[in-house]
């Protein structure tokens, strides 16, 4: 365990110590109550302080409950068989074979009922009929519920209880130092303390040892000698062993007879010689004193008070050095003393996004105007594309084919220019035009039958050029179609590519917002320590210990010293929440959902009409007549 929490856990409640006997506290401890309810509340609201807070809520509960008397003694003394006779009825077991395994708080209720307090703060209720599934059942489910059991309390109508509530404890345990036990949070919440002694049986120096402590505090309990029926009235000198072993730790020692109590009970008559002689009567006078003794129940309620601001003092000092405030703290606190850097970080991050914006409207646009063979070519040569050896083979394909489209069209403009040129020429010369004297069965004028067959050399070369363009055509196009979705698909990379440093800034940002938000939302948890805190402060120092409360000059002077160890424990981070927000968080616009809205993909749309050159055919052949 932390040591710091080792030192929280080490702080168990003192028992009180009896100092008042006049005074009649009622309507100071009604008021003092009403106090103690709203910081219960305050401090419910953080589970930090789990612990203290179960210990104030009862604190409370049991200052607005009756008189608490706690039944101790060790096993077979016969405390449960006494409750029982108290009660008249037979609420718990007095199997012998089994002792009591659960610290049993009997109360009155209107509605009999068993509640059932487990280790972890939950609370069940079960039918009344159930009790010894708590208490002594000797079954392994028993077993394993009692395991995971603090206390239980049974609601029973009982006129007895409308006056004291009654604690029967576990049987007292001897622990590794030769000590006997009983539960501190038990203990300490009895205004007092009835010890059963069982006649016959030795007591043994462990139950002295804890009778020593328990006197150390000056707590004096009430004897009780518990075998009245196995006494022989004609030795008292039996009983007066008892009175010397114990009288230097009880107040009185009363021999009472449970059994014969318990026997009057089964006869339903109060009257009879058995309950006379049981003297259960003296116990029963013995419990209307003390409940009537409210003075000295404030005064272990204000023991308990005390103690309880010591170990929330101590809780509060060390909030500041443990989980989850000193990260939550260190978080905001780092990030409100570097805001001006985490700006600038901010600046840069913004000047990068306008970058991408830029670039990915580029990219999403690349194709949108690309409606012929020679701009896809442009493009292609481009980033991303001039880094992709399929699309580098396309592109050098398709320039080719254009080189073979420009030759093509070059030597068909020279063959038309030089057609047009023979034609006029001929008609000079002849009258008439080239075509005319083709098919005129003219043999004259050598030079243009010389020149005819030149073209037709030329109409050759065409011919096959053209022929080649077309295959080649064929093949360009056949290779476009994959192209084109692998374009697409480059351009749909690139732009996830850039989509995805947009989601990294954002990332980050939200990161760093989400941490802040997370680290504050934990530090406001502890919003209802910091004001428990102040409220402790005003409320002891204006009303505790200003307000005639009847306080020992020890207990004074711890309370003060208490209270200027609380003030000095200063929870820093309501400012720099407050700094935070007037900062503000991180600008976290969902600039990728704009952009992605502002800049469709237009994808590469052109088609093979748009790859196809529309091409002239070549000339046909000039056949001369020779007819």
């Amino acid at each position: 365990m932390d040591k710091d929490l080792m030192t929280v856990n080490d702080l168990k409640e003192e028992l009180p110590v009896v100092r008042w006997e006049y005074e009649k506290p009622a309507e100071f401890l009604q008021k003092f109550v009403v106090k103690l309810r709203y910081l219960n509340k305050l401090l419910s609201k953080n589970s930090y302080v789990r612990e203290t807070t179960k210990i104030l809520k009862y604190i409370i509960q049991d200052a607005t409950n009756n008189t608490i008397v706690l039944f101790a003694g060790m096993t077979d003394s016969g405390k449960t068989s006494l409750v029982n006779a108290l009660l008249k009825r037979p609420i718990l077991s007095t199997n012998v074979a089994v002792a009591t395994e659960v610290n049993t708080i009997i109360c009155y209720g209107e509605k009999e009922k068993v509640c059932a307090h487990f280790l972890d703060g939950q609370i069940a209720s079960f039918d009344i009929h159930q009790v010894e599934l708590f208490t002594s059942l000797e079954t392994s489910s028993a077993k394993i519920l009692r395991d995971s059991l603090d206390f239980i309390e049974i609601y029973v109508q009982n006129d007895l209880l409308k006056m004291v509530t009654l604690i029967d404890t576990t049987p007292l345990q001897i622990s590794g130092n030769d000590t006997a036990y009983i539960k501190e949070s038990i203990l300490n919440r009895a205004d007092d303390i009835f010890w059963i002694f069982k006649y016959g049986l030795p007591i043994v120096p462990e139950e002295l040892k804890l009778l020593e402590k328990i006197k150390g505090k000056n707590i004096i309990p009430l004897g009780i000698l518990n075998g009245l029926d196995l006494i022989d009235l004609n030795h008292k000198d039996s009983i007066s062993s008892y009175e010397e072993q114990v009288s230097s730790y009880v107040r009185d020692l009363i021999c009472i007879s449970s059994k014969e109590a318990l026997e009057s009970v089964s006869l339903k008559d109060d009257n009879d010689e058995k309950w006379r002689h049981s003297q259960i009567d003296l116990v029963i006078k013995e419990l209307e004193k003390t409940a009537n003794n409210q003075a000295k129940r404030l005064a272990y309620l204000t023991e308990r008070f005390i103690h309880w601001l010591k170990r929330f003092q101590t809780e509060i000092e060390i909030i500041p050095e443990r989980e989850p405030y000193q990260t939550s703290f260190l978080t905001l606190k780092e990030y409100v003393e570097h805001f001006e850097e985490r700006q600038a970080i901010e600046a840069a991050q913004n000047s990068y996004t306008l970058e991408l914006s830029v670039k990915y409207e580029k990219q999403s646009t690349i194709f949108k105007k690309v409606d012929t063979l020679f701009q896809l070519i442009q493009v292609i040569e481009s980033k991303p594309f001039c880094n992709n050896t399929q699309l580098f083979t396309f592109n050098n394909q398709a320039k080719q084919y254009l080189l073979r489209v420009r030759e093509y069209r070059k030597l068909r403009q020279e063959y038309t220019h030089i057609y047009e040129l023979l034609d006029k020429k001929h008609q000079k010369v002849n009258g008439l035009t080239l075509l005319k004297f083709i098919f005129g069965k003219r043999q004259e004028n050598e030079y243009f039958v010389d020149q005819i067959e030149k073209l037709n050399e030329r109409q050759q070369i065409l011919e096959k050029k053209y022929h080649l363009l077309k295959i080649e055509e064929k093949n360009l196009l056949k290779s476009f179609e994959k192209t084109k979705d692998l374009l697409n698909k480059v351009v749909q990379e690139q732009l996830a590519m850039i989509l995805k440093d947009f989601s990294t800034i954002e990332f980050q940002r939200n990161t760093e917002n989400a941490k802040i938000q997370t680290a504050i939302k934990k530090l406001k948890g502890f919003d209802s320590i910091v004001e428990a805190q102040s409220f402790i402060l005003k409320f002891v120092s204006d009303y505790v210990l200003k307000e005639g409360y009847i306080l020992t000059k020890e207990e004074k002077t711890k309370l003060q010293e208490m209270l200027q160890a609380i003030e000095k424990t200063v929870f820093d981070y309501p400012a720099y929440i407050e700094q935070y927000e007037q900062m503000g968080p991180i600008n976290n616009v969902e600039i990728q959902k704009v952009i992605i809205e502002k800049n469709p993909f237009y994808s590469c749309h052109i088609t093979e009409d748009h790859i196809r050159v529309q091409l002239d055919e070549p000339p046909k052949i000039l056949n001369l007549d020779e007819e």
